[in-house]
């Protein structure tokens, strides 16, 4: 009867403090926001996963314009099949082939690939060479070629070539032995050179008009 008693009671106070904190809903009470007690987790910061495709909006494709295009137009009705690649191509064969037959003295081969002006500069520096009974060895190991202007008056059109290479220049005396550069160092070299075409004649010949050391 006593444990009976006990129970009773025991039941009624726990109602009350049930009672207590729950109340009763009136339809006007604000929802609460209850706050759950903090774990481990709650400091971890979730990064994307990886090789996960991320929404993104797709970018503009911007259409880059050849370079020099009006010119190329104009140049291409006399030379049908002329491009920019070919003619660094050329360019740099032309490079080497002249400053080769600088080296060596060879005028004659000179005069296919230059103009009066650069031939008659050539020539004096060949000459003052031959006089000190000096050879000149160059080997030229790398050639970067590179278009910096291209310049259409009326039917004559020019050509800016930025040449960059690596070379090995020795000047030997009469006796064979070498007097600059005794250690064949490679130096790196930087020209500009223009080339010059008639458009209105015909021929795939471009002559070197200009010259000018950089470095």
């Amino acid at each position: 009867m006593v444990e009976i008693l006990l129970f009773a009671v025991l039941s009624g106070y726990l109602f009350y403090r049930l009672w207590g904190v729950l109340g009763t809903r009136t339809g006007h009470e604000k929802q609460r926001q209850w706050q759950r007690a903090e774990t481990p987790e709650d400091n971890v910061i979730i990064l994307p996963k990886k090789n996960v495709p991320q929404q993104t909006e797709p970018e503009a494709v911007i259409d880059t314009p050849e370079p020099f295009i009006k010119q190329l137009k104009v140049i291409q009705k006399s030379i049908n099949d002329f491009t920019l690649e070919r003619f660094e191509k050329g360019a740099s064969n032309a490079f080497r082939a002249v400053v080769q037959a600088f080296a060596q003295g060879n005028t004659e081969r000179l005069e296919q690939l230059v103009g009066p002006k650069v031939l008659k500069g050539f020539q004096s520096a060949i000459k003052a060479r031959t006089k000190q009974k000096e050879i000149m060895n160059i080997n030229i190991k790398e050639v970067d070629v590179e278009i910096e202007d291209i310049n259409l008056t009326k039917s004559i059109a020019h050509i800016l070539v930025r040449f960059t290479s690596d070379q090995i220049v020795t000047t030997l005396n009469k006796a064979g032995e070498i007097i600059d550069n005794t250690n064949q160092l490679t130096n790196r070299m930087i020209d500009r050179w223009t080339f010059e075409k008639d458009l209105n004649e015909k021929g795939l010949v471009w002559l070197l008009v200009k010259t000018e050391s950089l470095a």
